[in-house]
């Protein structure tokens, strides 16, 4: 009789497990829902670092060494200026359930061809009627961008108050592909959610 009421215990003890379980995938699978529905918007791109110079934290030329210059002038006579940017994203719930990721893989395109891709391992939430941002960091020639203009014009672009950069006659965007993990595997978006740079 014992062993019965063992057994009853365990199954209701697997069933409740089960039923948590479950409960926490249906949570999951509608958080990641929300957040495909979701309104998302191009916010601005930053240049982080020129050929290995860090420009972050620099507002005008004179932040710049004079050794850090003549690294840039060199690259960009070269027209090689490997440049890491980072893309500010806005995202707009305005459905009524929290929105959540655990993370998204992305991909950036220039005039229609895909230069970029990668993987962004934070977490985004987004609460009901509320709005955040999140990044994407993305490695490429900048000269690709800006090429028309001479080193000055060019380090006066990279170093302003704001550090914006306009993409649109790059015709770039972003696609991204949102993902929650769910214990050892990762369930993602069946599609990309396209975002106009």
């Amino acid at each position: 009789m014992k062993i019965k009421y063992k057994l009853l215990y365990l199954f209701f003890i697997q069933t409740a497990l089960i039923f948590i379980t479950s409960c926490g995938l249906i949570k999951q699978g509608v958080e990641l829902q929300t957040f495909s529905s979701c309104n998302f918007s191009f916010q601005k791109v930053n240049v982080i670092s020129v050929a290995g110079v860090n420009v972050a934290e620099a507002k005008k030329l004179s932040d710049l060494s004079m050794n850090d210059y003549l690294l840039l002038a060199k690259k960009a006579f070269g027209k090689d200026l490997p440049s890491q940017l980072r893309f500010t994203i806005n995202t707009y719930n305005p459905g009524t359930k929290r929105a959540y990721v655990n993370g998204m893989d992305w991909e950036l395109y220039l005039k229609g061809e895909l230069y970029s891709s990668g993987t962004l391992n934070t977490p985004v939430e987004v609460l009901p009627h509320q709005k955040t941002t999140f990044d994407v960091i993305s490695t490429f020639n900048l000269f690709e961008i800006i090429h028309s203009k001479s080193l000055p014009e060019l380090l006066q672009v990279i170093i302003t108050k704001d550090k914006s950069i306009n993409l649109s006659d790059l015709d770039a965007f972003l696609k991204v592909k949102p993902w929650y993990n769910s214990g050892s595997t990762v369930k993602k978006f069946p599609t990309f959610i396209k975002i106009k740079l």
